[in-house]
């Protein structure tokens, strides 16, 4: 097998295709095995090249994998399967000759198929199997990983709920003591984990990635009791009364995961950066370069001094009130802008040349100023509703308790009353002067139009990877933590983020194959319609199971992940082996002590 790339006609469009020769006679042909996906440029080609090197390997790995079957098969006989899914003892596929009425069925029960297929397809593709040896006990923590992933992508929730969700799909299921077990194993793990998934990601890019973003968020506790580790902090979901922790994360330009760390609750985010600047060089080795990403919170003359010995190059935010009083005054002038089109948005953007070398991006946006001035009456508004004051009345030293933002737009009032407030109007017109402003510090040149493109793709591109600590604490649940030690935190941690990492590797196959970008509730719909009905024959009690034909965004997932879905209804000879479901043989059989033929 080999790949081909196979220019579309009258487009710059370039097919990327698996094609194996076969010989009939003396005539050769090729024979496409697999699409792998379509290039719109030529910058993508190397991704779907290595993509199709990996599909390579996986249909090689199966057909040799099948040879052995098929081998073994003469040895023992036609009764004999390795199908992963489903073994021929187990179930038999119904032909002509049975006597299988509909008019006789009843519907006991639906199962579901597609979670634990796309696991079973993902474990082998991003090569989880890595993270435990082949030792018996370390293959019962590998099917407690599956059945995790497979949980917590699909019905994300504390781990009490996801083993009462697995009990009701998986006979075989763990149990919640046995979920808490594997993971105080597979918390020590850590290490191992952020290899792979980085090893992944970097497939996907055909390389190491030259941009990497990085930020911070925290996650909270439903506790307030304090340990070294959980501890209170700067809260970014505003929880300040509870405990929390700090997590780091590191990610492509495509949100794709390279690193993550947890601190405790009290951590400043800005001493985070040293250990993710330290260990992606660590892992680089003898390679350097690359564009590291961040927002105004890594902002620091440690920061910088680390960035620059590293040898990377970098865009973080800049917090332009916190440059010198000159800087200051250039940037508030508004007559040395430019315009500048970007996003089909029209910017004023200046270049600050700073005595150190690097130089300062500050762009101003009419979309941002509205912004801007919108959220600060919002909690001008907010404070004096509260207060019940007018615009121009005294505000009690009470309301600012819990007015987080808004107590630097009050100053003392002049006059008899103690403790008494009034709206700040020369800090409110100061802080306006700043509307629609922001900076980026750099290293990067920016001395034509295109350079000034480049920097602010990189920085907007930090949109990434908030998108991903959304994902995280919405679509999977990260938070809040239920666990107290923190050995159980961090392997909480861990697993969510390996459920991330597969996610984004699901998506970003669908859209290297299927140029299609596909969201995890999108991907999660897709798995849940995947299932099959059991149907049982009111006259002799055999149970039949009847798969659903696959939904048009079940069939696009399929077909990008090179999933086959078999239709044919089949005869449950062992229902209790069916996925091992338990409950299923419970509810399909009038006698739960039943056993079928």
């Amino acid at each position: 097998m080999f790949i081909r790339t196979k220019k579309t006609p009258n487009s710059p469009r370039k097919s990327v295709q698996i094609v194996e020769s076969i010989r009939t006679g003396s005539k050769v042909s090729q024979n496409i095995v697999r699409h792998v996906g379509v290039a719109d440029c030529d910058e993508q080609i190397p991704a779907l090249m290595r993509l199709g090197n990996e599909i390579i390997a996986e249909i090689e790995a199966e057909r040799k994998s099948a040879m052995g079957l098929d081998r073994q098969r003469e040895l023992f006989g036609e009764e004999f399967s390795g199908s992963a899914a489903y073994a021929s003892d187990d179930e038999r596929v119904l032909t002509d000759e049975d006597d299988a009425r509909l008019a006789d069925m009843e519907h006991r029960d639906r199962v579901l198929d597609g979670p634990f297929e796309v696991v079973e397809w993902t474990f082998r593709s991003m090569g989880l199997g890595k993270i435990f040896g082949k030792t018996p006990r370390d293959a019962a923590k590998v099917k407690i990983l599956k059945q995790c992933l497979a949980g917590m992508l699909t019905q994300p929730s504390s781990k009490r709920g996801l083993a009462s969700w697995l009990a009701d799909f998986y006979a075989e299921s763990a149990s919640l003591d046995s979920i808490y077990r594997f993971m105080d194993s597979f918390g020590k793990k850590r290490k191992r984990v952020i290899e792979i998934v980085r090893g992944n990601s970097e497939s996907l890019l055909s390389g190491k990635p030259a941009l990497m973003l990085y930020d911070v968020t925290t996650l909270y506790f439903e506790s307030r009791e304090e340990d070294g580790f959980r501890e209170r902090g700067y809260s970014k979901d505003n929880k300040f009364s509870e405990t929390q922790i700090v997590l780091a994360l590191g990610a492509t330009r495509e949100g794709l995961p390279l690193w993550y760390k947890a601190y405790s609750g009290d951590t400043w985010e800005g001493h985070t950066f040293k250990h993710f600047i330290d260990d992606w060089l660590l892992s680089r080795k003898s390679l350097s370069g690359g564009v590291v990403v961040a927002d105004c919170g890594m902002f620091s003359k440690d920061n910088l001094e680390l960035l620059s010995e590293s040898g990377l190059n970098y865009a973080l935010g800049c917090p332009l009130k916190k440059l010198a009083r000159p800087e200051q005054e250039k940037i508030l002038d508004k007559s040395g802008y430019k315009e500048y089109s970007h996003g089909g948005e029209v910017l004023l953007y200046r270049v600050l040349e700073r005595t150190d070398g690097k130089r300062v991006l500050v762009t101003w946006s009419d979309r941002r100023a509205r912004k801007n001035a919108a959220d600060r009456q919002k909690l001008i508004d907010r404070l004096l509703k509260k207060s019940g004051k007018s615009a121009k009345g005294n505000v009690g030293a009470g309301v600012l308790i819990g007015n987080r933002g808004t107590k630097k737009y009050l100053k003392l009032a002049d006059g008899q009353m103690p403790n008494s407030y009034v709206l700040d109007e020369e800090k409110i017109a100061s802080d306006a002067r700043w509307d629609g402003l922001r900076g980026v510090l750099t290293d990067l040149p920016l001395a034509s139009p295109e350079e000034i493109r480049e920097v602010l793709s990189h920085y907007h591109s930090l949109w990434r990877i908030e998108e991903s600590f959304r994902i995280s604490k919405s679509d999977l649940r990260i938070r809040p933590i239920y666990h107290w030690t923190k050995e159980r935190i961090e392997a909480h941690i861990l697993l969510c983020y390996l459920v991330y990492a597969c996610a984004r590797y699901i998506e970003q196959r669908v859209w290297l194959q299927g140029k299609e970008r596909v969201s995890l509730r999108k991907i999660r719909e897709a798995m849940l319609s995947v299932d099959s009905a059991i149907l049982r024959d009111r006259e002799t009690g055999k149970l039949y199971r009847l798969p659903r034909a696959l939904t048009p965004p079940a069939r696009k997932l399929y077909a990008c992940l090179a999933l086959k879905r078999d239709t044919t209804p089949r005869e449950l000879l062992k229902v209790s082996a069916y996925y091992g479901r338990r409950k299923l043989l419970e509810r399909a059989c009038d006698d739960p002590g039943e056993t079928l033929s």
